[in-house]
């Protein structure tokens, strides 16, 4: 029970959470803003009023390529403004801990209050305005990590992902992402956690990508959230089985239109109506996958990843690369190695 009274004081604004992981307590302003531009991304920082005191304090904790960051400013006045240039190449989730923030994102404006969390868009530049007593909690996600994860999700690359510029109440798959993250750095806080075990973080990393998918309107949301498509007709079943049954031998298309009984067209439609993908690209896919589980299994047994993707069918090993870390978000290369350390 104290433990519980414990983790509920961190979280509800009245100190900030990961308060083990301290990474920088100052009252030095231009200290503050070197570290924070390392530590998140680079930005101008401002506080207006003169030079007031602060009282600075950055904690952070982090999964495999996740970071979770807490956030005081310790700024009696107010007033602390940050601008964040377009960040290409990763989404920063905010929560407000207490107090508010008004927020602008390329021409969109909105205030951020506790109960609330916002996605800052990586395309567009950011201009924050914390009120007095604002603390924050703010987790960083790659940004091609996650739309690997739609990408994995949907059996295909519907395209770039804008995430909604509006703050999100708590509620639903909101609420379950805030409990996942809470739960995960309260966890990591006592110093001794499982959630930093390599399997586990990677797991834990794939459910916080999915929950926020859920969580917060997007560009691909009807994709996201639509019900799994009926039962496949005959054709398309046909090819799947004969794609399983000879997927690390060379496949055409010739063939799986030969297979199937029907015309390109009627396959090609077949394939996007029940799989949304078209034939080729399901193929790689199966093929990706296999490829991973090979590449996880190769540690042990000292095969390369030049021996693998040959293996799993792949001829063109630079292309095999990139439709790799577009499928998962990481190098084959990484893969192995990761697993070779595990």
């Amino acid at each position: 029970m104290m433990m519980q009274v414990a983790t509920q004081n961190r979280w509800d604004g009245t100190t900030i959470p990961l308060p083990s992981m301290a990474r920088l307590v100052t009252t030095d302003i231009d200290e503050v803003h070197d570290h924070m531009s390392r530590m998140l991304c680079p930005h101008d920082l401002q506080i207006e009023g003169g030079n007031p005191p602060i009282d600075f304090t950055h904690c952070q904790a982090s999964l495999k390529s996740v970071t979770f960051n807490a956030t005081d400013y310790g700024n009696p006045y107010g007033r602390v403004i940050v601008k964040i240039p377009p960040m290409e190449e990763l989404y920063l989730v905010q929560f407000s801990l207490s107090g508010s923030a008004e927020i602008t994102q390329g021409q969109t404006s909105f205030r951020l209050s506790p109960g609330q969390m916002c996605v800052l868009d990586p395309n567009e530049p950011v201009r924050q305005v914390f009120g007095k007593g604002y603390k924050h909690f703010t987790v960083k996600l790659s940004k091609s990590g996650l739309e690997s994860v739609l990408t994995r999700e949907l059996g295909f690359c519907p395209g770039e992902l804008h995430f909604a510029q509006e703050p999100v109440r708590l509620t639903g798959a909101a609420v379950a992402f805030a409990q996942l993250v809470r739960t995960v750095c309260d966890d990591l806080n006592e110093g001794a956690s499982g959630f930093g075990h390599l399997r586990a973080a990677r797991a834990v990393e794939q459910t916080l990508q999915r929950l926020l998918l859920a969580a917060v309107p997007h560009n691909h949301a009807d994709l996201f959230h639509s019900p799994a498509p009926a039962a496949a007709p005959y054709y398309v079943r046909r090819v799947e089985e004969y794609i399983n049954a000879h997927l690390c031998e060379p496949i055409t298309l010739d063939e799986m239109i030969e297979v199937s009984g029907v015309s390109a067209r009627s396959l090609h439609a077949g394939f996007r109506r029940f799989r949304s993908t078209t034939p080729m690209n399901y193929l790689k896919n199966r093929r990706l996958v296999l490829a991973n589980r090979q590449l996880r299994d190769a540690a042990d047994d000292g095969r390369s990843v030049t021996e693998v993707a040959l293996e799993c069918g792949f001829n063109h090993l630079s292309k095999f690369a990139r439709d790799y870390h577009e499928r998962f978000g990481e190098r084959p290369s990484e893969t192995l190695k990761c697993m070779g350390r595990a």
